[in-house]
């Protein structure tokens, strides 16, 4: 007499072979890590394989981040202009995407190809109305005379949807090699950008410059751009396995051939590759990517203080930049700092305001030099922190 078969907790169970699908042993509610599910009824020729796949439930801890092994490479673009200090990064690791991939394709699908934004517009008379534009729209100057009112925060960033449009603007510009030329081995280097900035930006958009400030910025951001932009265009045109003639070919469209040919020789340089090298490895140490795409830092915090109702301050920003859409947050060192900046902002509501030793400061450690965390383009230490110490000081006294 045949045995019958026996299952233990935590046994795989294999489908039976050369015999019709059967219906599995119901398991307890105390097997929590690999439940059955239970086949349908009759559905005209499912294999038993297909009946018996594993459910595991949902984790409520957060996800841990994988471990690279020595079998796996990971390969990366080659920027040779990624600035080694930058804390911003927009892309996410390979195995998250996997798992929300037919969530955000199906986001993608929906979205529109071309995005309007509603801006303010002040004609020369200063009249002022509401109208939807695109980023096509307002670089083919369908302004009529008009402007486009550009607001900002009081560390004289660009907010609002007017930021958002300016941001596409400035990407345009950056692509179009005639007004930039890509045969230049830095943006510093780069000429006619106060003219294009002039002609354009000013043109199009009304606001009132501080000694100079905001215009530092934007050509900062313009800076940023085309480096990206160059990036971008060399890894996807440029194959090594090709001969020079071949690359010299597929150049981008726009670009003449001469600046291609310059452009292939400077990254092809040895120094240019040693750049690279260690561009790459200083991007892999950062931890702290979020998930706000395109969207800038002072954008997204000022959409948080309008939902608030009160200022927010940046550890509450780098909490929410760092957690995905469903409320999980991207790594587990993601959720290590965001859980202590929580801790330190229940105890002492104070260090939400920014200062030197605000919540985030406190979870991250010192400042670097040069520029504020969780703040992005613009400000500075000394703009920031010495402003409002002084305010704080000129309150006191009062």
């Amino acid at each position: 007499m045949p045995r019958k078969a026996r299952f233990k907790k935590g046994t795989r169970v294999e489908p039976p072979r050369q015999q019709p699908p059967a219906a599995p042993p119901v398991s307890s509610p105390s097997d929590d890590n690999n439940w059955l599910i239970p086949p349908p009824p009759s559905n005209g020729g499912v294999s038993a394989a297909a009946l018996l796949q594993l459910f595991c439930p949902p984790r409520s801890e957060p996800r841990p981040e994988p471990q690279a092994t020595n079998s796996s490479q990971v390969t990366e673009p080659c920027n040779e202009d990624i600035d080694p200090e930058a804390n911003e990064v927009d892309s996410f690791e390979e195995h998250i995407d996997r798992m929300f991939a037919a969530s955000d394709a199906a986001k993608h699908k929906r979205r529109k190809t071309t995005e309007f934004w509603d801006v303010d517009l002040i004609d020369s008379e200063g009249i002022i109305k509401q109208a939807k534009m695109s980023v096509r729209e307002a670089m083919e100057r369908s302004l009529n005379g008009s402007k486009i009112i550009l607001r900002f925060n009081e560390e004289l960033q660009a907010v609002g949807d007017g930021a958002g449009l300016l941001s596409g603007i400035l990407g345009a510009l950056d692509s179009d090699y005639s007004k930039f030329p890509i045969c230049e081995k830095s943006w510093a280097k780069v000429r006619d950008k106060d003219r294009v900035y002039d002609d354009c930006i000013k043109e199009m958009f009304h606001f009132q410059d501080s000694s100079g400030r905001i215009k530092k910025t934007l050509l900062q951001q313009m800076g940023k751009s085309w480096k990206d932009t160059r990036g971008r265009l060399f890894d996807s045109h440029y194959k090594p396995t090709r001969i020079f003639e071949q690359n010299l070919d597929q150049r981008p469209e726009g670009i003449p051939r001469e600046h291609w040919k310059w452009f292939i020789d400077y990254r092809n340089d040895p120094a240019t590759k040693a750049k690279c090298k260690q561009n790459a490895l200083n991007r892999k140490k950062q931890l702290y990517m979020h998930t706000g795409r395109s969207k800038s830092l002072a954008r997204a915090r000022e959409e948080e203080s309008q939902i608030q109702g009160r200022t927010v301050g940046r550890g509450e920003v780098w909490i929410l930049k760092h957690k995905r859409s469903y409320g999980s947050y991207i790594h587990e060192e993601a959720w290590r700092i965001g859980e202590k900046i929580s801790e330190i902002e229940q105890l002492d509501e104070s260090t939400r305001i920014l200062s030197e030793n605000d919540s985030l400061a406190q979870a991250l450690g010192k400042e670097h030099p040069g520029r504020v965390r969780g703040m992005g383009h613009g400000p500075t230490r000394s703009q920031l922190f010495l402003s409002s110490s002084r305010s704080r000081r000129w309150i006191e006294l009062k």
